[in-house]
């Protein structure tokens, strides 16, 4: 039995829609700027509980359109080092330097502890990653340091679309949300971004960046080509419908590796906090025994063909471009380094079967030591 780690998910009657919908934008000519876009952004901001949903071509851009809109030039912005190395890259992009901060071992999310020992007279903001689909459980002490500290705050939601937090959905908790919608995301556009906020401010001035900067009939930024197309927006529209579903199967999913999980010795998923709705963008584990997580990595993929993932190995601050810019080393961050050793993500994707599961969760009783 071959198990992939991801793949994006449409059933024959959505991709019949789909299809007839994108027949629409190809004989009215509507690719970009059209009425897809316009409706794809009024739904978002609304399942989002925000005034603004602006759509760009990107989850790169959805933040470093914030990151422009903040000034960070000269500037540190905190980024946590459990992340795409993008939500780093964008600091830089928008001219600022990305302080990269430890994670809790508990939620590998960004460690408030660590946030302050990084603030100097420099910061400008925070960004925080909901990681795997969980948002970050100190969201309330991180909105503390930033008010104290007069700093933003950017939730970078790309793995987070529908989770919530007492009831709140991410992308509605910071100053601006930031997703992307790659095919293996939650919900895909194929590739896309969506930037969400209450800032009417910051609200106009994505929607002019986006654009070449333009305002009105004139350019008055410097922006760039960051617009998302109809076509990518029909995707969203129809996958934004079924986004409930595919979080409440997701769930289910992870439910039934909690029931596997919780027979096998020295392996447990990481805990959930009960006023949290995870969306299971990812379904990560920490290993306890002896195996670390690439030899389990190895085992799995050549003994089994189950492909599992990361989040992520090696962390920001030791990929060659940080190690190179920065001087980041070995022992920098401890608690990211020792945690994401005995970390894993099992397959998680809608469509994946219960035979599937139990043949990974057969696989891992067998290997796991």
């Amino acid at each position: 039995m071959k198990v992939v780690a991801a793949k994006p998910f449409f059933s024959k009657e959505d991709v019949d829609s789909i299809l007839g919908d994108i027949r629409v934008c190809l004989e009215t000519g509507a690719l970009t700027f059209g009425p897809s876009v316009r409706k794809f952004e009024q739904m978002f901001a609304e399942y989002c509980g925000v005034k603004h949903a602006i759509a760009v071509n990107s989850g790169t851009c959805s933040l470093e359109i914030p990151l422009r809109y903040f000034d960070v030039k000269d500037k540190e912005v905190i980024v946590p080092t459990n992340t795409f190395v993008a939500s780093a890259n964008t600091v830089i992009y928008a001219g600022g330097k990305p302080i990269i901060a430890d994670v809790r071992k508990d939620t590998l999310d960004l460690d408030p502890e660590d946030v302050r020992k990084k603030i100097t007279p420099k910061t400008k903001g925070i960004i925080v990653v909901h990681l795997a689909g969980l948002i970050c459980p100190q969201m309330d002490e991180l909105k503390a340091i930033c008010k104290e500290y007069n700093l933003f705050l950017i939730e970078d939601a790309a793995q987070a679309q529908g989770a919530t937090l007492d009831g709140k959905k991410a992308g509605s908790l910071g100053d601006v949300g930031s997703f992307s919608f790659f095919p293996t995301k939650v919900m895909t556009t194929g590739e896309g971004g969506m930037i969400t906020t209450n800032d009417d401010q910051l609200a106009e001035y994505a929607r002019s960046l986006r654009h070449h900067g333009r305002v009105g009939v004139l350019h008055s930024r410097l922006g760039y080509n960051w617009r998302m197309s109809d076509v990518n927006a029909v995707i969203g529209i129809h996958q934004l419908k079924r986004l409930e579903d595919f979080v409440n199967e997701r769930n289910r999913i992870a439910q039934r590796y909690n029931e596997g999980i919780a027979e096998i010795d020295n392996i447990d998923p990481f805990p959930v906090p009960k006023n949290i709705r995870h969306c299971y963008y990812k379904y990560p584990v920490e290993l306890k025994g002896k195996l670390n997580a690439v030899e389990l990595e190895k085992i799995l993929i050549e003994k089994y063909d189950i492909s599992v993932a990361t989040l992520y190995r090696p962390p920001v601050h030791l990929q060659p471009l940080y190690r190179e810019m920065f001087g980041y080393k070995e022992g920098d961050l401890p608690n990211a380094e020792e945690i994401l050793s005995r970390e894993l993500c099992l397959p998680m994707y809608v469509g994946l079967k219960d035979e599937e599961i139990d043949y990974v969760l057969e696989a891992l009783a067998k290997e796991v030591r």
